[in-house]
């Protein structure tokens, strides 16, 4: 009974209502299976996730199978803006730091959070190429890279490879094959056990090679080439936002507010038939898309004044 609460009171107050727990695993299962007889027809053909088709997949999106209408189709289609924690940074593929820290006064005055780190700086050593030149790596610095690049988003630059990731757990560009779990009979791969056991050498493969050398010309066009047709589709299909064609809010307000009522976010904001954008879609390669630097960047308010001369030093690296 709240009617003896004021206003601000009944809005913090939590209303529990008991809800029947299952006496055992065969109870729950026939609620399950109860729910699923009601429901006429099975969607045992119809895949719940599509990301598998963004990697080096023998099927495509076109073989998908859908038993509903079109436009109940076209509603599930929804991409996802993923906030991720974890970091990772990989220096001139010889050293590894892996920790909690971030790139903040909280991490990195000493006085605030606790963070906890580990630098690996290995003694097993490979040969390879760096921006076209011989180069000594270490293996685990070099082969941890390549796998993430076959998997993860990067900033580089080339005077010295300064590479940082967060740990996404799509393949970026696509190289790598998708991994099932349907049965739980999948074969162990090297890569699931832990030390002492070695994972499998994949330095001389066609993929790694793709990536073995991050500031030469050939991986630089693969890499900007992927993220720019990705962003380029994404946003012709789902209006996603950042994104660097909305300049202002002038922009923001005709290219992403014309959609807001009509389009759940995430979801399809194309007027295209379902065929033509499952066609669009299909020329997604990996999870990799351009960063939209230019987002809003005709506001001076967001870019100019006393957190930009030195009040605040990671603000521009946010930004």
């Amino acid at each position: 009974n709240t009617s003896d609460l004021g206003t601000t009171e009944k809005q913090g107050t939590t209303l529990v209502e008991e809800v029947k727990f299952y006496e055992n695993l065969d109870e729950a299962k026939q609620v399950v299976r109860k729910f699923e007889r009601a429901a006429g027809r099975s969607d045992e053909e119809v895949s719940d996730s599509l990301s598998q088709h963004l990697l080096a997949d023998t099927t495509g999106l076109m073989d998908e199978q859908w038993l509903g209408s079109e436009q109940e189709e076209k509603d599930c289609y929804v991409t996802e803006l993923l906030y991720i924690h974890s970091k990772v940074m990989i220096v001139d593929d010889r050293r590894v730091i892996m920790g909690s820290a971030n790139i903040n006064d909280r991490s990195q005055k000493g006085d605030g959070d606790s963070e906890i780190a580990v630098v690996v700086e290995d003694t097993d050593q490979i040969q390879t190429t760096m921006d076209g030149r011989s180069f000594v790596a270490n293996r685990f610095a070099a082969s941890l890279r390549r796998k993430i690049m076959k998997g993860l988003r990067t900033k580089a630059r080339r005077d010295s490879i300064l590479l940082t990731w967060a740990l996404h757990p799509l393949e970026h560009l696509g190289l790598i094959p998708p991994q099932f779990c349907e049965t739980g009979k999948e074969p162990v791969t090297s890569f699931m056990r832990a030390v002492p056991y070695p994972s499998e050498d994949e330095t001389q493969s066609n993929e790694d090679q793709m990536v073995a050398d991050p500031l030469s010309d050939q991986f630089l066009d693969l890499w900007d080439g992927t993220a720019r047709k990705n962003r380029q589709i994404f946003g012709e299909i789902f209006k996603t936002v950042p994104t660097d064609v909305v300049r202002n809010w002038d922009q923001y307000k005709t290219t992403v507010q014309a959609f807001l009522p009509k389009v759940k976010t995430g979801h399809v904001a194309s007027d295209l038939p379902i065929y033509q954008i499952k066609q669009k879609l299909s020329g997604i390669r990996g999870a990799l898309v351009t960063a939209p630097i230019d987002f809003l960047i005709e506001e001076n308010g967001l870019v100019t004044g006393p957190e930009w001369l030195g009040l605040n030093p990671t603000l521009p690296i946010y930004i």
